[in-house]
């Protein structure tokens, strides 16, 4: 039986409440557990904990994360699959220019999320302290653990169901809302929502999961090097931001043409 819109868009919400009802659940017990240990422990544990609180934080988002999305992919593990066996029906299957349309995906992208960040997000501080050794596993749960969490949660489940009972567009729309809204502040909500479009658009045209996944494991290292390194004070500069700005029009603009001269609608 169908369902109706109200229906399709709880059946699609479900799964990102949970993981972001589990998630926010195991993190904070988690981190109360740590305090109260840390009440009675001796001063030597206490300062090996504040030396590698990133490291305990760093783990604690892991687990939490992991344990979040495992009764996400039990439920929506079907819904990725079946998106995937279509991948032979997408838009840029079989075209011959899908190679330049997948590394100008890859480059708008990534020249997108710089300019967001420069922008928006790097005029609230140029470098953010982390215990150097730390550092690897940062990109590790940053570079691709969240990225495969976020995407199965919001592309893989949530978008594919929400684009069962709306328009494409509108199950972007949506989605990206949420994803943004999950992210805590209006500067990065901003950003994720946009981001989110983008994800959500490289999902539908490629029906490859990796597509996204790539692309948000890309941006979020690109991300970490930058506060981690203080790479921002640099990018600021006017060539930068002209020089990204330039990079992400030129390449949506030939994504554009190649789908206004297809007569592809998203709506």
């Amino acid at each position: 039986m169908k369902r109706s819109r109200s229906e399709s868009f709880f059946y699609a919400v479900k799964p990102f409440l949970i993981y972001m009802i589990l998630f926010t659940a195991i993190r904070s017990a988690l981190g109360m557990l740590a305090e109260s240990a840390l009440t009675a422990a001796p001063d030597d544990l206490v300062l090996l904990y504040t030396e590698w609180k990133d490291a305990v934080d760093l783990l604690t988002l892991s687990v939490s994360a992991v344990c979040a999305v495992i009764p996400v992919i039990r439920e929506g593990r079907r819904d990725i699959l079946i998106f995937r066996h279509r991948q032979d029906r997408s838009w840029i299957t079989g075209r011959r220019d899908s190679n330049m349309l997948i590394a100008l995906l890859m480059i708008g992208t990534v020249s997108l999320c710089a300019l967001i960040n420069i922008l928006m997000i790097g005029s609230t501080g140029s470098e953010i302290p982390m215990n150097p050794a730390c550092v690897p596993l940062a990109a590790a749960v940053y570079g691709l653990l969240t990225p495969f969490t976020e995407e199965v949660v919001c592309r893989g489940v949530m978008w594919y169901r929400l684009r069962c009972g709306f328009a494409s567009l509108w199950a972007a729309v949506i989605s990206s809302a949420l994803f943004g809204a999950s992210h805590g502040n209006w500067r990065q909500g901003i950003y994720g929502f946009v981001m989110g479009m983008v994800f959500s658009l490289a999902y539908e045209l490629t029906r490859q999961f990796e597509v996204p996944f790539l692309l948000h494991c890309t941006c979020n290292l690109l991300v970490l090097a930058a506060v981690t390194f203080g790479w921002t004070d640099v990018l600021k500069s006017p060539q930068w931001i002209l020089f990204f700005a330039a990079a992400a029009a030129v390449c949506f603009a030939y994504w554009a043409k190649r789908l206004k001269e297809t007569d592809f609608r998203f709506l």
